[in-house]
């Protein structure tokens, strides 16, 4: 997993903690990601393990998610303003499923499930103090976490109408963490380096509902937190001492989750989707770094994080032959109150996302192809700020926070 952790992550969440608005399958992230009444595919194992169940033949598939994240905010102290770097992020997932007998089936999957991606190049904190000198410090200030899942799962149907599910996670994390900031005239530079762990338990457990005539549908997805240690080297630079190379840990969590939505077809070539996640990101209060060689000179980022709501609306049109097409759109409650902003992490705004894609299959059916598009954004021109964001009485900064994040996917099936 960690050789693969390189090629397999999810970029910034915009608006929402860990997270994006959409994932790395072609088909739903061309719906908005509304996937939990109607997967049927090995993609089930991420969005609704029961939808194993609904499988139409064996497949496996590959999905691919070049994405292009850009974060803007005041990096080098109140009403400040500097944009960031455009960061390239790689999301990938691969998914298979096999049908064991008429009602069970097994699902497997590798595939980027959370992660930030922010960096700031350049920045300069601190000043020029007379009779003391200059106690600036220049250096990067980012934010790069990649979270990664390892899925097995299990469906069984219990009739024509309902299915259930399940899916055993095994999480790996990587995280690198460069802050800069100034305490008092003297700036800082604060390293978390080469950080990574895993935890190996966690579960995913779905239901879902078709109707007789299997014109609308419901389904409900349960994603349980996961704590996530990771142990790299932290270091420290500032104009009156310094250290690095020293052993350390970083905790924070992906978040219990919960999702729930419904399709329906208006006629044989229209259908409409509905969902809404919700993520208790209140639960992370902070990301606490420890070691045991020495006091750290900076031990907590606070976040204080808000619960993040996701309200997700798709159609999918079929009346041209062989070729399915598809919009949607969501809106991602801000997770990051706006008294603890950071330019690193989530905008402290309403994120909104515009999907849309198309889908044909090819050789007869037996391969699929699903391709996708998605541009989403948050923006806020007035953030207060003025809250302690790490122990060393760092305040976060007011001004202008933005984030922008385009993606291209594209997702192969080959079904057996």
């Amino acid at each position: 997993m960690s050789s693969l952790a390189v090629a397999v992550f999810t970029g910034n969440a915009v608006a929402g903690g860990f997270e994006k608005a959409t994932m790395w399958d072609a088909k739903y992230a061309a719906l908005a990601g509304a996937a939990v009444s109607s997967v049927n595919t090995s993609s089930a194992v991420f969005y609704n393990p029961a939808g194993l169940a609904r499988i139409e033949s064996n497949d496996i598939a590959l999905s691919v998610s070049p994405t292009f994240v850009q974060t803007n905010g005041p990096t080098t102290g109140d009403d400040t303003y500097m944009k960031g770097e455009t960061n390239f992020v790689p999301n990938a997932g691969l998914t298979g499923a096999y049908r064991l007998n008429d009602r069970l089936v097994m699902g497997y999957g590798f595939y980027g499930a959370g992660g930030s991606s922010t960096s700031y190049e350049g920045v300069t904190v601190g000043s020029v103090v007379p009779v003391v000198g200059d106690l600036r410090m220049t250096g990067e200030y980012s934010t790069d976490i990649k979270i990664m899942e390892a899925g097995l799962a299990l469906a069984y149907q219990i009739n024509d109408n309902w299915s259930i599910g399940g899916t055993y996670r095994l999480t790996y994390a990587q995280a690198d963490i460069n802050l800069a900031a100034a305490s008092g005239p003297a700036g800082a530079l604060v390293g978390y380096n080469d950080l990574s762990g895993f935890n190996t338990f966690g579960v995913r457990l779905g239901a879902m509902y078709r109707s007789d005539d299997n014109r609308w549908g419901w389904g409900l997805n349960y994603r349980s937190d996961v704590s996530i240690e990771a142990d790299g080297k932290a270091k420290f630079e500032s104009p009156i001492s310094s250290y690095a190379g020293v052993d350390a840990t970083a905790e924070t969590a992906l978040p219990t989750q919960i999702s729930t939505g419904v399709d329906y077809s208006l006629n044989d070539d229209w259908k409409l989707f509905g969902e809404v996640t919700w993520t208790q990101y209140s639960s992370i209060e902070s990301i606490k770094f420890t070691s045991n060689e020495r006091d750290l000179a900076v031990d907590e980022i606070i976040a204080n994080w808000d619960d993040q709501w996701n309200f997700r609306f798709a159609t999918e049109y079929t009346g041209i032959e062989n070729w399915a097409l598809r919009a949607g759109y969501i809106y991602t409650t801000a997770v990051t109150p706006e008294e603890y902003a950071a330019p690193t992490f989530s905008t402290p705004a309403g994120a909104h996302s515009f999907t849309m894609g198309a889908g044909t299959t090819l050789m007869g059916g037996k391969l699929g192809l699903d391709l996708g598009a998605e541009y989403n954004f948050a923006e806020n021109d007035s953030v207060k700020g003025g809250g302690t964001v790490t122990n060393t009485g760092t305040k976060a900064s007011s001004g202008k926070y933005d984030t922008n994040a385009w993606a291209l996917h594209a997702t192969l099936r080959y079904k057996f």
